[in-house]
């Protein structure tokens, strides 16, 4: 029968093409069984040789079911393992994923150039911007410089003589004060100046100023010799100050000599000039003098040392001193 000769054709163990040899056992094993339900049950009495021949199939079938077993467990065993076609594909993978990390880097490292040569050229072109900018900003600003300078010089001119004028001016007016003040000075030379002297109704200055300095200076002064006496205006408590005018510088050297010898608190000193007092004061509160003074028109100052010098209003005292003139 067709299906017998194909169940034979499987056992007498000829593979079929394209197959594994696992299939062509169990083909073996399905066309036995085949066979035997084929056969009929009520066989004629074998003889010793058909059963020699039985015994052997036998052997032969039992072999080819521990093959099978054998071969299952092969199987079962073999299957975590890699096979060939899985190295392919891992392989392939790999070649594929390298070959895509070299196309990213590439796309990335160009992109990365053109990103920076445009940013160079943005960069560059903003700093030629900015430093066309400075540029005309720092032109501006050396023109602008350069007028100022003008102008700073022009005005230094202007101070300098500014500041020559003011200091002639300055000393022109020192010269002058201190020429004034020895003409008011120069004219005071014979004034006597009286302090503390009595006051009554109707005095007559002149007699008792005369009557004085007869009595208490021994003095024998005229009338002739008082040029012109008065009292000057005070703010002070007690009688006004005196200002007496004599006649000469001798006169007046003649009483002032002996001026020590005055009594009831009068006192008789020389007219000296506001200026000239503000000179002598300034002298005396430096406490670099042994003693200060005034004398014909002038004031002087002497050290402890016994350096005597006479002064004028607007004398450096210090370095005169140092230098010792």
């Amino acid at each position: 029968m067709p299906l017998g000769s194909s169940s034979q054709g499987d056992k007498t163990g000829v593979k079929p093409q394209g197959k594994k040899s696992t299939n062509t056992v169990q083909t073996l094993l399905s066309a036995r069984k085949d066979l035997d339900s084929q056969k009929n049950p009520k066989l004629p009495k074998r003889t010793h040789s058909e059963l020699s021949s039985e015994s052997d199939n036998s052997m032969e079938l039992s072999g080819l079911t521990n093959l099978q077993k054998d071969l299952d467990e092969i199987k079962l065993n073999l299957k975590g393992v890699t096979k060939k076609d899985d190295f392919d594909m891992f392989t392939k993978d790999l070649v594929r994923t390298h070959d895509l990390e070299i196309v990213v880097t590439t796309i990335v490292n160009k992109l990365f150039q053109r990103f920076e040569s445009t940013m160079d050229k943005k960069i560059n072109c903003r700093v030629a911007q900015v430093e066309k900018e400075m540029q005309e900003k720092i032109e501006a600003l050396s023109v602008e410089n350069e007028d100022l300078r003008k102008q700073i010089n022009q005005v230094r001119e202007t101070v300098i003589n500014e500041k020559k004028i003011l200091k002639d001016t300055v000393n022109y007016t020192q010269e002058a004060i201190v020429s004034a003040n020895y003409n008011e000075q120069y004219s005071r030379k014979n004034n006597i100046k009286v302090m503390n002297f009595p006051r009554h109704e109707k005095q007559d200055l002149r007699s008792d100023f005369i009557q004085k300095v007869r009595r208490d200076l021994n003095v024998q002064l005229q009338e002739r010799d008082v040029v012109a006496i008065h009292r000057l205006p005070s703010n002070q408590p007690g009688p006004n100050p005196v200002i007496v005018r004599l006649f000469n510088s001798d006169v007046k050297r003649s009483i002032m000599r002996v001026r020590k010898d005055l009594k009831d608190k009068v006192r008789f000193s020389d007219d000296v000039t506001r200026r000239n007092m503000q000179l002598i004061t300034k002298l005396r509160d430096m406490e670099c003098f042994e003693s200060v003074w005034y004398y014909n028109c002038g004031v002087f100052g002497r050290t402890e040392d016994g350096l005597q010098l006479k002064y004028r209003l607007f004398d450096d005292v210090r370095r005169r001193l140092q230098e010792r003139k």
